[in-house]
């Protein structure tokens, strides 16, 4: 979906990593006058091309953020950390989301738009609206992007500043090293091997999708102050799901991990894990293999009219390039046809 929202718009993306590049193309699209972009990593950055205001710097130094939000009508905040040490990450996406959202506010951009996560919803089940509200579990990553919602609400708030916000499944696509690359190299093996029987819900969403829903929400004007699910409607089971990428090879075989045997050994893991790690939930986390839940892209539909272009076959098929690239599948491999 595109209504050139942004034509002529200076923009400013945190974060090159599998989002925020793939924001890019979106916003030049719209015919944004100019695309910043920030990223601590300056290898990231010379990828962007000379479009790009490429400027390295930390989301967490407010001086560089001060000067990078310049001058700019509209923030695409994508900058985040996934994994890593529990500090580390409740810094960068907590206090680094303060640090940015402050700058922004500061030089009175027109709108804010942060890319949060369906992790905030927690150990959840069923149909999850918006509405639903952040429910983070005990674990790092909830937590920190539940809080970061909330400190961005908090600063519009203070300053008069307008946002909306995203809250993506799990991102697949280009870029994606987890649900993407490391599920292809499973699907390479043979056979398979999995926990449980695969018939649990896997939420996912395409990362074009996300990058287009984000900058839906940074023009259109019932988006203000509101979050919305970006999730394929209705989710493939994991089993599908990886057999997705399975039937590029020619291989959909299974075997499972019985779920009561990994159940019992999650006991052990959680009791000798770091506190607000994923393996400190580890019986929590089991118990959502075989959960079935739909995260509802109602609201996004109703509202903005917009909904996901991309299917799992067409994001996966979509992503054959970049997995070539990244060494994952050979070059002259033969993929099969869907």
């Amino acid at each position: 979906m595109s209504d050139n929202g942004l034509a002529g718009a200076r923009v400013l993306v945190t974060g090159a990593g599998c989002l925020g590049v793939r924001v890019v193309p979106r916003l030049q699209r719209d015919g944004a006058a100019e695309i910043r972009v920030v990223d601590r990593s300056p290898g990231r950055l010379l990828d962007l091309g000379d479009e790009v205001v490429a400027i390295q710097g930390d989301i967490t130094d407010a001086e560089a953020m001060a000067e990078a939000v310049a001058g700019v009508d509209y923030v695409i905040h994508t900058a985040a950390m996934l994994d890593g040490e529990v500090d580390r990450q409740r810094l960068v996406n907590v206090e680094g989301t303060r640090t940015v959202a402050t700058a922004a506010a500061a030089a009175g951009v027109k709108r804010f738009v942060h890319v949060s996560s369906n992790a905030v919803y927690g150990f959840c089940e069923g149909v999850v609206t918006e509405d639903y509200g952040p429910h983070p579990t005990k674990q790092i990553y909830s937590m920190s992007k539940a809080e970061g919602e909330q400190v961005v609400a908090d600063v519009a708030a203070e300053h008069g500043m307008e946002y909306a916000i995203v809250r993506p499944a799990a991102i697949f696509g280009p870029g994606a090293e987890y649900f993407t690359k490391t599920f292809m190299k499973r699907a390479l093996k043979r056979p398979i091997v999995m926990v449980g029987k695969g018939k649990g819900d896997q939420a996912v969403v395409y990362v074009d999708d996300v990058a287009d829903l984000a900058a839906v929400v940074a023009t259109h004007p019932k988006a203000v102050g509101e979050a919305f699910n970006c999730a394929i409607e209705p989710p493939p089971t994991m089993r599908e799901y990886l057999h997705t990428y399975g039937r590029l090879v020619g291989n959909e075989s299974w075997v499972g991990i019985p779920m009561p045997l990994v159940r019992v050994a999650g006991y052990p893991i959680a009791l000798f894990s770091k506190k607000y790690t994923y393996g400190s939930q580890m019986p929590h986390n089991m118990r959502q293999v075989d959960r079935y839940v739909v995260f509802s892209v109602a609201k996004a539909r109703d509202l903005l009219g917009w909904e996901p272009a991309y299917d799992v076959e067409a994001g996966v098929r979509a992503s054959i390039p970049w997995l070539k690239e990244e060494g994952v599948l050979e070059p002259d491999m033969e993929i099969e046809e869907p």
